[in-house]
């Protein structure tokens, strides 16, 4: 699945950063523009979960990424930049 190649690990903790400033928190995360973000109990590693996708990003910015179709993770990264550019 070589669309996972196309996330881009830095904006998606920029914005992982911003959800934690600008959005709700809540017993499962940050709820912030259709994200739910969160991280492990010793904070190195982040997950940030739109409805269909769910991003892990381990230390030293390896991540893993679940999605059902090719369309939703085209939508979450079109997510991540437009949240990242605003």
């Amino acid at each position: 699945m070589e669309e996972e190649h196309k996330v881009d690990v830095k904006q998606a903790l920029r914005v992982f950063d911003r959800a934690t400033r600008e959005g709700r928190k809540e017993a499962d995360g940050w709820h912030y523009q259709g994200l739910t973000v969160s991280t492990d109990f010793d904070g190195y590693t982040v997950f940030i979960n739109s409805a269909k996708v769910r991003l892990t990003v381990f230390f030293h910015n390896k991540f893993a990424v679940d999605y059902s179709s090719h369309k939703d993770l085209q939508d979450f990264i079109r997510l991540l930049a437009s949240l990242d550019q605003s």
